[in-house]
């Protein structure tokens, strides 16, 4: 395989990202990578394991003549959004990742980077190969399934640790930014049962595809278009003059990514096709124009199978009012905005995946607040939506808000060390977005931490790119940091 990333430097950074991505590590299969983690940390004399979890936590004695350095937690996950364009073959439980670089920036062919967290981790191991940095004791932490509800976080045993000062937490995605805090959340699956019959027309395929979504921390206050939310909308709106039973939904893939398409096949009546064909002409003229230029590529088409009546199991009448009234009623998006930080989303929710799946429809939601309190009653609203319409729903992957420090010594030193290799203060920010700094924070308070990382840009698509002299930069300044510290 080539080597695309060969001729930058520092070299052990870039080799070690691209290594990361030759390995396939989607979330639940991260065996791999961090068996790679521990060889690494073992040929660079580095004391490295494995939890029950399938955590892996490296141990760097401090620099000779700096013993006396409080420790310090270095931190990143070794999982990552699995996420493809709909006509890429890539599997990513067994295909390394297709590198591109284009201008400045890199980006993975037709998927998901996976700089999120790979540039974390990579500069961990850049760290550990690091001739003659100055640093004190470090514990190199990388945590396990992230991305589907921090379960390694979770699961992380914390005490051998309760000695370290501070904790640089590696998994943002704007230079110049430093992450103090960041909101709570949590997923929750509503689930709905379907009585199904039997029914004869012509088969249809609705396609809502070509959003923009984005990671639902991140972009939510975007106010792009959700796909499944919209799709509910189409559905109503033809339904008004068209007759047509839903056969299957699906949309969206992570319930923490806002979903970009939808597909709904249906059946209809033999002779009502060029009625659907001008509803769905001038239902993607309206789409556009109530998008605006966030989702201005927007596409919705509809494609038919045999030119005649087939049978097909199809949703009942009550089934399908069911699944529309969850779809355009449900809650999504922004609920709060401003009351903890001028500006800033309070708290949102995002439906990131609704399928219907033989005689159940589920919908899944990441929910999520600067309060504790906010994130529970959302929660607890949708739980309620859920019961009224004879469903059932679970919650997991809770997680606390993690509260900003008035004063945070560690911020206060990356700011002197980004003032003078800047000119600029570094930005001090709480994110909506959630951050396994929070379980840190929750289970040793006194820890001091701060979040850091390179430009990132779209991650949780397949768009997902990271700036190359950013990852430098950040490296950089990381390295300088930690030396600062020892």
């Amino acid at each position: 395989m080539k080597n695309i990333l060969k001729d930058f430097e520092p070299k052990n950074l870039f080799d070690a990202f691209e290594q990361i991505t030759r390995i396939p590590h989607p979330s639940y299969n991260t065996a791999a990578l961090a068996d790679y983690i521990l060889d690494y940390a073992a040929a660079h004399g580095v004391d490295a394991h494995q939890d029950g979890a399938g955590n892996v936590i490296a141990t760097l004695p401090a620099s000779k003549g700096h013993e006396a350095a409080k420790p310090v937690i270095l931190q990143a996950h070794l999982d990552m959004v699995a996420d493809k364009v709909p006509d890429s073959p890539h599997d990513f439980t067994k295909d390394p990742l297709i590198l591109i670089v284009r201008d400045d920036d890199l980006y993975a062919d037709g998927t998901t980077l996976g700089a999120d967290d790979g540039a974390g981790i990579a500069m961990c191991l850049a760290i550990m190969a690091e001739p003659g940095l100055v640093h004190p004791k470090l514990y190199m932490i990388f945590t396990v399934e992230e991305e589907v509800g921090m379960d390694g976080a979770y699961a992380l045993n914390m005490t051998p640790f309760a000695d370290a000062a501070s904790m640089i937490n590696l998994d943002s995605e704007n230079e110049g930014e430093a992450t103090v805090g960041c909101a709570g959340g949590a997923k929750i699956q509503c689930v709905f049962p379907l009585r199904r019959v039997k029914a004869k027309g012509l088969a249809a395929t609705i396609t809502l595809s070509g959003l923009a979504g984005g990671h639902s921390g991140d972009a939510i206050d975007q106010f792009g278009l959700n796909a499944n939310v919209a799709m509910g909308q189409i559905l109503a709106t033809i339904g008004k003059t068209i007759d047509f039973s839903i056969i299957d939904l699906n949309g969206g893939t992570k319930e923490n990514a806002i979903p970009t398409a939808c597909t709904a096949k249906l059946m209809i009546g033999p002779y009502e096709r060029l009625e659907l064909d001008q509803y769905i002409n001038a239902l993607q003229q309206t789409l556009r124009e109530i998008a605006g230029a966030r989702d201005r590529n927007l596409a919705l088409a509809v494609t038919y199978g045999e030119n005649k009546q087939q049978e097909a199991e199809v949703l009942g009448p009550d089934s399908e009012a069911l699944l529309l009234y969850a779809l355009t009623t449900a809650p999504n998006g922004v609920q709060a905005m401003g009351r903890a930080v001028p500006g800033a989303v309070d708290t949102s929710l995002n439906l990131g995946i609704a399928a219907t799946e033989g005689k159940r429809f589920t919908m899944t939601f990441s929910v999520r607040s600067v309060h504790n309190a906010a994130r529970d009653l959302l929660c607890d609203r949708l739980i309620n939506f859920a019961d009224y319409l004879g469903g059932r729903s679970t919650m997991t992957g809770q997680y606390p808000a993690w509260p900003s420090r008035a004063d945070s010594p560690l911020f206060n030193t990356m700011n002197a060390i980004w003032q003078a290799r800047t000119g600029a203060p570094l930005k001090r920010v709480t994110i909506h977005g959630g951050l396994e700094c929070s379980l840190f924070a929750d289970k040793l308070p006194n820890l001091d931490i701060v979040s850091i990382g390179p430009d990132n840009m779209d991650i949780h698509t397949p768009n997902e790119h990271m700036s190359i002299p950013s990852f430098k930069r950040t490296y950089a300044f990381l390295c300088e940091t930690i030396s600062a510290l020892a």
